[in-house]
């Protein structure tokens, strides 16, 4: 009988939640494809995610402190000390060691996740050093942070030229290449592949959504939402086509206190959740959404079909939901509102543009999670292709 390959999976969330979707997904597809996946998680543990199937490991979570990505600390809030990142290191190295995968996949790394080079650098050379040549994947996004300081680009650059012999990029080439905005790609294009847009599957229009809206504003996981969720509630009234039935879900990583107060200070004709289950057979009933232009969130737009205004989160050095958003709004696909901008007056200016729209299909390769397992398992199967 033919052995399952064995495939350890990094994953650590430290804002957003998007890309935690996008791991899951693809790990499920892993495992649907025969692999036993020991999947690495090092963020808060996220209830509501689908991790059936997966094997796995639970370090104490960190995460970071602010949109500048600088501070690590514990979910208490206190810094995050050298007894916990070794204790997290070796974590990691042992069930390197005693699982002995075919595969390591590091989400993000090393293009992001810099923080976490304590306990990522000494797997990195574990799997190099062990005798039985595990591949090595980094598993990335198709639009990366812009304008990272030159001794930054070097330094992701070398370790994925050195360590990874894998580049899979969750995108396709035609909404955009990686090396538009990845810095020093050229020297690594060798190794990347395309695995297409990681997105839900379809929602079953013939179940009926859990909610009914004509406009849907969702602010992602919320932890940077807060001026799409506080202009909400006021604009309903300025909306000359929907001036009633709105859906305002704030996120689960607001405090549960913080949907209370959004929702007694909601007018009628608008509703508030924490988190809906069925956001996409939601967006796929509504008129227009409103959402942050992450990943996952325009991979939800897209298989829904929904008209959207896109309010991109910007913070820090962030760029990356910026240019997503412009890219749709280019293609006229979606209305373009930034933060800075953000008034329930021109919130509702744009819902009401944004339905003007055609809807958001656009013909790009959505079966990113079957597609990219197919990749990494094809790999896996033929060495020689990563030659």
């Amino acid at each position: 009988m033919k052995r399952q390959p064995v495939i350890l999976f990094y994953v650590q969330h430290l804002l957003g939640i998007g890309h935690v979707f996008r791991a899951t997904r693809v790990a499920r597809e892993l495992v649907r494809g025969g692999a036993v996946v020991h999947m690495v998680w090092g963020g808060t543990r996220l209830p509501k995610i689908n991790i059936d199937g997966l094997e796995m490991t639970w370090l104490e979570p960190v995460r970071v402190d602010g949109a500048d990505f600088q501070n690590l600390v514990k979910l208490d809030g206190s810094p995050v000390d050298d007894a916990l990142k070794n204790a997290r290191r070796d974590s990691i190295l042992a069930l390197f060691h005693e699982t002995r995968p075919d595969m390591v996949i590091t989400e993000a790394y090393p293009f992001g996740r810099r923080q976490m080079r304590f306990e990522l650098e000494p797997l990195m050379h574990a799997a190099r050093a062990a005798s039985w040549h595990p591949v090595t994947v980094a598993s990335i996004r198709d639009i990366m942070t812009e304008n990272r300081a030159e001794k930054r680009v070097r330094e992701s650059i070398a370790m994925a030229r050195d360590f990874f012999d894998l580049i899979l990029v969750h995108g396709d080439p035609d909404l955009i290449r990686i090396e538009e905005t990845l810095q020093g790609a050229d020297e690594i294009l060798h190794k990347v592949r395309y695995g297409g847009l990681v997105t839900p599957e379809p929602p079953d229009l013939g179940i009926a959504p859990s909610i009914a809206a004509d406009v849907v504003v969702s602010a992602g996981g919320g932890a940077v939402g807060h001026a799409l969720t506080a202009a909400a509630p006021q604009a309903m009234q300025f909306s000359r086509s929907f001036p009633s039935n709105w859906l305002l879900i704030v996120g689960p990583e607001r405090p549960q206190q913080d949907t209370d107060a959004l929702a007694a200070a909601a007018p009628p004709g608008m509703r508030v959740e924490r988190f809906v289950p069925d956001l996409a057979r939601v967006l796929a009933s509504a008129s227009v959404s409103v959402s942050r232009a992450g990943y996952n969130t325009t991979g939800d737009l897209m298989r829904a079909g929904t008209r959207c205004v896109l309010a991109p989160f910007a913070g820090g050095r962030e760029t990356e939901q910026l240019r997503r958003a412009e890219i749709f709004a280019a293609k006229g696909l979606a209305t373009l509102l930034r933060d800075e901008e953000m008034t329930p007056q021109t919130l509702a200016a744009a819902i009401d543009r944004a339905a003007t729209l055609p809807p958001m299909r656009a013909g790009f390769d959505l079966e990113g999670a079957s597609h990219a397992a197919d990749i990494l398992l094809e790999c896996l199967e033929n060495p020689g292709l990563l030659r």
